[in-house]
Parts: C-alpha cells; sequence; structure tokens
C-alpha cells in the first residue's frame, strides 16, 4: 500500500513546521537596557578593563577630565550583568561581562562606549566582539578573544587576538602583536613591528622603523619600511619593495 502525494505533502509539512516552533522558541529576544557612568580621572593615569562580550569603542579626548562610559546591555529578566567602573589608586578598574556560562546562542552582551583621558595607559581584557580604539596618546595593552580590532593612534602597542580582522594605524611607538587568524592591515608606525600570526593575509606599508614577520600562512607585502626579517613566510606569496636597510629572510 502506498500513500498519496497530497498525504505525504502534509506529514512533511507537519514536521517542518513543528521543527521551526521548537527552534525560534529557544531564541526569545533580549531586554535592552543603558547605563552611564562616570569616574573622576583627576590624579588616574591607567584603566584595566575586563569585558566580556559585546562591541568595545574606546575615544581618547586631550583635556578630558572624566571618564565617561555609556553600556547598551542585552540581557534576559533577572539576569544582571557585573557593570562597575571604579578607583584603586592611581587606576580606574572596569568590569562589563556576565557569568562566563553563557557563553554561546543567543547570549547576553554589553555594547560599550568610553571616553577617557587621551595620555591614559589602557590594559584591555575582552572576550568578543569589535573593539575599535582611536584619539589614544599612551601604550595600549590588549588581550582578545575573537572580534575584528581597529586602533587609529597609541604609542607602544601589545596585542595578543584571537582571531578577527586587525587595523592598525598612526601609532607613535612600537608594535607586538601576536596574532591567530584574520587579516592584518598596519600602516603609518613610527617605531619596529613585530608580527607573529598563524594565518591571514596581511599588509605592512610605512614602517619607520624594522619589521619582523612569522607567518603561518597567507600573504604578505611589505612596502616602505626602514628593514626587513622575514622569520618564516609559511605558505602564500611575498613581496616586498622600499627597504630603506638590511633584509633577512630565513
Amino acid at each position: 500500500m502506498t500513500l498519496r502525494p497530497t498525504v505525504l505533502a502534509s506529514i512533511f509539512a507537519l514536521s517542518l513546521s513543528g521543527c521551526i516552533i521548537n527552534v525560534n522558541a529557544s531564541m526569545d529576544p533580549l531586554e535592552h537596557s543603558q547605563q552611564v557612568m562616570q569616574l573622576d580621572a583627576n590624579g588616574l593615569n591607567a584603566m584595566v578593563a575586563n569585558t566580556g562580550a559585546g562591541s568595545l569603542e574606546i575615544i581618547g579626548v586631550h583635556g578630558l577630565t572624566n571618564i565617561i562610559l555609556e553600556a547598551d546591555i542585552y540581557t534576559y529578566e533577572e539576569m544582571e550583568p557585573d557593570l562597575s567602573l571604579t578607583q584603586k589608586g592611581n587606576t580606574a578598574y572596569l568590569v562589563a561581562e556576565f557569568d562566563s556560562r553563557f557563553g554561546s546562542g543567543n547570549s547576553p552582551y554589553i555594547d560599550l562606549v568610553i571616553k577617557v583621558p587621551a595620555k591614559m595607559t589602557l590594559d584591555i581584557d575582552d572576550g568578543s566582539g569589535s573593539i575599535k580604539l582611536s584619539g589614544m596618546d599612551a601604550n595600549i595593552k590588549l588581550e582578545d578573544g575573537s572580534g575584528s580590532i581597529e586602533i587609529q593612534g597609541g604609542r607602544n602597542l601589545d596585542i595578543q587576538d584571537g582571531s578577527g580582522s586587525i587595523t592598525l594605524s598612526n601609532v607613535q611607538g612600537n608594535i607586538q602583536l601576536e596574532d591567530g587568524s584574520g587579516s592584518i592591515d598596519i600602516s603609518k608606525v613610527n617605531g619596529d613591528v613585530s608580527i607573529t600570526d598563524g594565518s591571514g593575509s596581511m599588509s605592512v606599508t610605512d614602517i619607520q622603523g624594522k619589521v619582523t614577520i612569522e607567518d603561518g600562512s597567507g600573504g604578505i607585502e611589505v612596502v616602505n619600511t626602514k628593514g626587513l626579517t622575514i622569520l618564516a613566510a609559511g605558505s602564500g606569496s611575498l613581496s616586498f619593495k622600499k627597504i630603506d636597510g638590511q633584509i633577512n629572510i630565513e
């Protein structure tokens, strides 16, 4: 005995609609709220930030006397974030995260926009989400899990990144970068640049110091530096020109 086509179609439609209902039931909408915090920056010369999921934007402003934080919080009912901006000695401490057990799916997150004095040193430990830093005139240390990174300005940069594209420009000191995967674009640096990279394309241009690269895979382009050392190029094309100094390729 065989089922008629109309009966088969009805059974399939019923099964499919049941799947859709189950999936949507686990994706409830997140509740949105906002918080604004300020901290007197007089006497402070550094900020240590521990941030979880969500975007992070920090804007350096010359002459600013307060740290100003604007947080957009996306969460569920009765699930409170750990959000604080406090002072200890000459350092400001920012915490913006949720309990670590919420790490996947439709998880809560916090989008941050922070204005700080331009000469304030930054030490950031971030989980996931895009990062954008601009207007800074101080050293920056950044440890990031995933998400794009864009930094315009700053002095010495020390960056450890898991995955995501990286764009660094107009840096007044040296750059030390360790990256897992994702494209890298570095330009207009007044110091030395050292890169250890897993995979992804790389472009390094207009560097006033020496460039040292250890790469796993992906194309490499270097233009206009005071010296170039390639410790490992892995797989991918290698192009360089306008190198005003010694060239070493191992």
